[in-house]
């Protein structure tokens, strides 16, 4: 459920020119600076052309880099068929082979209640091979789905921006970099195989969510609540109100796998791309916070990193 709340966090479609986190990079021997823009990966790239000082840093950089290179089918196809194969039980099995009579029955009455259709019905058969803890992650996207209504500040428009700053790049004949990379199917056998070790606990995971479903469903609203909260400090161009906030100290913490490993991974490449050239990363904004978030560890390997300030 973490996952799905992170996936869909601060979607701020209606921010102003001021909603960014844009950070210069210099020293350390670097000639020309480069630039990180925090990004929210559901806001929409109209803004790029509001906003003068990313402008003036993007017509600065030779290249960018971003986590995943989304504009390309190729890629996207291969990481969609890797997620696909890693979410699947082992050997053919189905969800009836894991659940009991009892457990089962729980699953197609809160299918029901949530989809208006039963889980058991022939149309829902492409998911009956799933692990448990997928369903878990579908119920959770539904119910934020619906609570965002309740936060029309979230609202889903127009194209991402990190998509817009890739395209851009392209159309520029910049060159365009990846930061994490489709893990190799050995990694994915891995992964697979340690999920399905655990389809028990797994199991044990979805009955306790249908049972407690609508605690869940609280919990959900009370994070989309400190989410709006976040938003504002993006309206407000306010980093450090946005990085100091319990909501984000919780996630960063909650999932070190999500942040501090991936930005450690993240740190030679942006060091490499930087002596190449002036880059532009743009990445998720969680990235940049806390003592192992990317300005800090930039930081402590000797770079000057500071903020542009939009001005007013």
């Amino acid at each position: 459920m973490k996952k799905t709340i992170l996936t869909l966090t601060i979607a701020l479609a209606s921010m102003s020119a001021n909603a960014q986190f844009l950070f210069r990079i210099s020293g350390n021997n670097v000639k020309e600076p480069s630039y990180i823009l925090g990004s929210v990966h559901t806001l929409p790239g109209s803004l790029l052309d509001s906003i003068p000082e990313f402008l003036e840093a993007e017509s600065k950089c030779h290249q960018l880099y971003a986590e995943y290179d989304i504009s390309s089918q190729q890629a996207m196809a291969q990481a969609q068929t890797a997620g696909q194969q890693a979410i699947s039980l082992p050997d053919g099995k189905t969800i009836f082979d894991v659940l009991n009579m009892e457990q089962m029955d729980l699953l197609n009455y809160r299918f029901k209640e949530t989809f208006q259709v039963n889980f058991t019905d022939s149309v829902m058969k492409a998911v009956w091979s799933y692990q448990p803890n997928v369903l878990i992650t579908t119920f959770s996207l539904v119910f934020t789905t619906q609570e965002m209504q309740k936060h029309p500040e979230l609202g889903l428009t127009g194209t991402p921006i990190d998509m817009v700053c890739i395209n851009r790049a392209k159309e520029r004949g910049k060159t365009i970099g990846q930061l994490d990379e489709i893990q190799p199917e050995d990694k994915l056998k891995n992964m697979r195989d340690s999920l399905n070790s655990k389809i028990d606990v797994q199991v044990d995971s979805l009955m306790a969510f249908l049972n407690d479903i609508e605690h869940r469903k609280q919990m959900i609203a009370d994070e989309l609540n400190s989410v709006a909260l976040s938003g504002k400090y993006w309206k407000e161009g306010d980093y450090d109100s946005f990085a100091g906030s319990a909501y984000w100290v919780s996630q960063i913490q909650k999932q070190p796998d999500l942040f501090k490993q991936r930005n450690e991974k993240w740190l030679p490449k942006l060091q490499a791309a930087m002596n190449e050239a002036p880059t532009m990363f743009v990445f998720g904004a969680g990235h940049l916070v806390g003592d192992s978030g990317i300005l800090q560890l930039l930081r402590n390997t000797g770079y000057n990193v500071e903020q542009i300030k939009t001005k007013q």
